[in-house]
């Protein structure tokens, strides 16, 4: 994993305060205060970005906003040629035909992170671009996400059993189910019994990891088969909810010191993993009578070589949406994903690449 870089960090979360209100200037104080950091540590990037054409500096105000050199680069990257540009005027006739909010998520091609997503474009209500849903999700442009099950199912349903254990994997509280446990390795004639070396095991798999193996294993073989997921909020949002107010009320009967706040946290926790059922959240069949609280509809765009290219989805949903609604919504989401395949001249991997 590469080591992190905090002036590169402070240098994307300039761009990001500047470009979410672009019609503001902004003093160098405000700069430091929504970044978080001194007057001293920002200057020295301010006077930099200035002097390439990144910001633009009023000369009586003090004030600065972003200049035309970034825009420059955002024009360029735009020009490219890419998977995006042929999902581009699909999400448009989506969004129009279904009056929807329509995401685009990429792979985010971050070493650090190569199984995050990242919002690649946007389509409004009505069919009009912009840099933010409000809705379901409240994303915006350039957001990354980090797919944690159920969510993120059609970047792994076609992709092998690694890729699977790596997804659940990130239920895993401590990060290392399934992780190979850390040994030295010991030469021959070291003292070992019989001169072997030790070897790396990997570690046993936590409960968590094991109930949602055995949940959504049906869930994955149905968006397999449909071409599609539906990914719902059905009785999740309610459960977490009743199990933050007791939280909230314990901690509220008396004095806590740090143990007793993690003792309390734990047991939360706990009765999370035997509440949640994730098969509620990520349904392995549709019943066309049933009542689903959707938060994406979504099907996947493939490369050449049988890997998710795009996540198409379609998402803030305002109502309850019976079974056959949702079909009809996914076999949309699926068909518009495979004419972009095929324009990419991808391929939906087969059996023999699970």
């Amino acid at each position: 994993m590469s080591r992190p870089s905090p002036q590169t960090d402070r240098l994307i979360a300039l761009v990001d305060l500047l470009a979410a209100r672009p019609d503001t200037d902004f003093t160098l104080a405000e700069i430091a205060r929504g970044l978080g950091v001194g007057k001293a540590t920002v200057h020295p990037m301010l006077t930099t970005l200035t002097r390439a054409g990144w910001l633009l500096r009023h000369p009586v105000r003090r004030t600065y906003r972003l200049g035309p050199a970034i825009v420059a680069a955002g024009r360029a990257a735009a020009t490219g040629e890419t998977p995006l540009d042929l999902v581009r005027p699909v999400m448009r006739t989506l969004a129009a035909e279904t009056g929807l909010g329509v995401l685009a998520l990429v792979p985010c091609g971050d070493a650090a992170d190569e199984d995050d997503l990242r919002v690649g474009e946007l389509v409004r209500l009505g069919g009009t671009g912009n840099g933010t849903l409000t809705g379901a999700l409240g994303v915006r442009l350039g957001d990354r996400v980090r797919p944690r099950p159920p969510l993120g199912s059609v970047t792994v349903a076609w992709a092998g059993a690694a890729a699977v254990d790596a997804w659940l994997g990130r239920l895993d509280p401590d990060g290392q189910s399934g992780a190979a446990a850390p040994a030295p390795a010991v030469r021959a004639g070291s003292g070992v019994p019989g001169g072997r070396p030790y070897v790396r095991t990997p570690a046993p798999e936590s409960a968590a990891v094991s109930a949602a193996r055995r949940q959504l294993a049906p869930a994955l073989a149905g968006v397999r088969e449909r071409g599609w997921a539906l990914e719902t909020e059905d009785r999740l949002r309610d459960r977490l909810g009743a199990l933050v107010r007791d939280l909230e009320i314990e901690l509220g009967t008396g004095d806590w010191d740090a143990a007793g706040h993690a003792a309390a946290l734990r047991r939360a926790m706990a009765e999370v993993g035997q509440a949640f059922d994730l098969a509620d959240a990520l349904p392995a069949s549709i019943e066309p009578d049933a009542l689903y609280r959707a938060s994406s509809v979504n099907a996947p765009v493939f490369d050449a070589d049988g890997t998710v290219a795009v996540v198409l989805c379609l998402i803030d949903h305002a109502a309850p949406l019976t079974g056959r609604e949702v079909a009809a919504l996914g076999e949309r989401v699926r068909a518009a994903a495979a004419d972009v395949t095929a324009a990419l001249h991808g391929r939906v991997p087969d059996a023999d690449d699970l």
